[in-house]
């Protein structure tokens, strides 16, 4: 699980970072979302926003019953929630494992979210639903290294990967493993502990990869590490490389240091043509993305942190991106793209184009690789509204306590609802890493998970609760069928 840096201005810095938006056109997503309600410049604004861009009302909605669709209020977009957590599992929480982690199989036929902190006789693990319907399957039967970190195949619908870590006896494992969902059957691809004995390091292990961002091409290239070696800056620490599942080659990366706390592993590019790294050891290295070849060398630095809740992406021209929200860098805003290919930076959701200073709680999903312009983001920022810090009667919003969508290729942007979660404001007493919106896009790009503790179900009054049952919500947009 990622840990990133908080960043809270004030909705007048907000204001005051903002310039002149040029325009908002539909033309690249409006074969999508051709509801008129999903867009929010024509949408019953109730006053105008930065720079001229429209604020959404912020209406009251309680929470919905389970499997029953809804409209939100504001935006007008089909939504559907899919989990009665406490109901059917005896837990608080279901949840998209991660915004960089993909949910829905290739064929959108299944989907996994991640259930936990149960109550007494309650459940917890991962969850099979149907992709389509939403009705729970089962737990299913895996041991990934951490709750993001399972990949599905993107040609086999039922293939779903992980790294095994466990021990019998004296004997460690560490085993890249493949679960047939049909045949409910596991079958090891890569075991790494011979590997590991080789290059001289502990080799009991966990092989765990990192920040768990897609790996390279059909899960061919992995960025991983083995632990056994001490922590470093508290953290558990790896010994790092680079994996090439159809060969079996270990990669050491001669740029990089061998040894990296977990959060550090260097990561695939989506390309499969290499890794992307984050260095912060250097006063402006937190700010500078290390774009590493296929055999693990320096090619260039990229003006971008690749240290926030980020995720890569391939453009239609083949170029790796990445793309989140960007903080301490030139170039601030909740959705930059960083082109890892020629270090180009452009905003798509910021202070350059009106969006004013990043909310925090910020998070993108780029998984959609069957519709790859198309990204989806969310944010926390104010429970109260944009620019409150306190309830209000007429709360209105721009970003905060939105999800959107938009073209990568076209730079269309498009607010598609509210998540109403508000246990993990920044601001708040206590706050709550579950209730965090962990936006995930299907592979389609036609829906959208989040979860929410519905804590703005009235936004005059929003309840921070960082206790609250969290439940995962689908938005569907307007292209998708079922």
């Amino acid at each position: 699980m990622k840990t990133t840096r908080r960043r809270v201005l004030s909705g007048a810095a907000q204001a005051a970072g903002a310039v002149a938006l040029g325009g908002c056109s539909r033309r690249g997503l409006a074969g999508v979302l051709s509801n008129p309600r999903s867009d929010p410049v024509t949408a019953g604004a109730s006053r105008p926003g930065i720079a001229g861009i429209a604020m959404a009302r912020y209406s009251p909605l309680a929470k919905p019953p389970k499997l029953r669709p809804f409209n939100d209020p504001d935006f007008g977009s089909r939504m559907v929630r899919i989990t009665d957590t406490l109901a059917d599992f005896g837990a608080r929480v279901a949840m998209p494992a991660y915004s960089s982690t993909q949910a829905w199989n290739c064929d959108e036929t299944l989907l996994i979210l991640y259930v936990t902190e149960p109550r007494a006789g309650g459940h917890q693990g991962w969850a099979m639903f149907d992709g389509h319907d939403y009705r729970f399957l089962r737990f299913i039967d895996i041991n990934p290294s951490d709750i993001e970190q399972f990949w599905w195949s993107r040609t086999d619908p039922h293939e779903l990967l992980y790294i095994s870590n466990y021990e019998l006896g004296t004997t460690a494992y560490c085993q890249l493993t493949a679960y047939d969902t049909a045949a409910e059957s596991h079958r090891v691809l890569h075991d790494f502990v011979p590997a590991l004995r080789r290059l001289g390091w502990p080799a009991r292990g966990p092989v765990r990869a990192g920040y768990p961002f897609a790996n390279g091409g059909d899960n061919r290239i992995w960025g991983l590490g083995a632990g056994g070696i001490p922590n470093i800056d508290g953290y558990l620490g790896l010994n790092v490389f680079g994996f090439d599942r159809a060969s079996g080659d270990i990669i050491r990366y001669p740029a990089v240091a061998q040894a990296q706390p977990r959060f550090r592993v260097p990561t695939p590019r989506v390309s499969g043509r290499g890794w992307f790294w984050n260095d912060p050891h250097r006063d402006d290295a937190y700010n500078l993305t290390w774009v590493l070849d296929a055999q693990g060398r320096l090619v260039r630095k990229v003006a971008f942190s690749s240290a926030e809740h980020v995720d890569s992406a391939l453009s239609p021209q083949g170029h790796d991106l990445l793309v989140g929200v960007q903080y301490d860098t030139a170039v601030k805003g909740n959705m930059v793209v960083a082109d890892l290919d020629t270090g180009d930076i452009r905003t798509l959701v910021g202070t350059a184009n009106g969006y004013g200073y990043p909310r925090t709680g910020s998070f993108t999903s780029c998984v959609a690789y069957k519709a790859p312009n198309r990204v989806a983001g969310a944010t926390v920022g104010s429970p109260f509204g944009t620019d409150n810090s306190r309830p209000v009667r007429h709360p209105a919003t721009l970003l905060d306590q939105e999800v959107f969508v938009a073209d990568l290729d076209g730079g269309d942007v498009l607010r598609v609802a509210h998540h109403r979660s508000t246990g993990a404001w920044s601001d708040a007493r206590e706050s709550s890493y579950w209730a965090q919106p962990n936006v995930t896009i299907s592979p389609t790009g036609t829906r959208i998970l989040v979860q929410s503790d519905w804590g703005c179900g009235d936004p005059t009054q929003p309840v921070i609760d960082p206790g609250a049952t969290v439940d995962t919500y689908v938005v569907e947009l307007p292209q998708y069928r079922a």
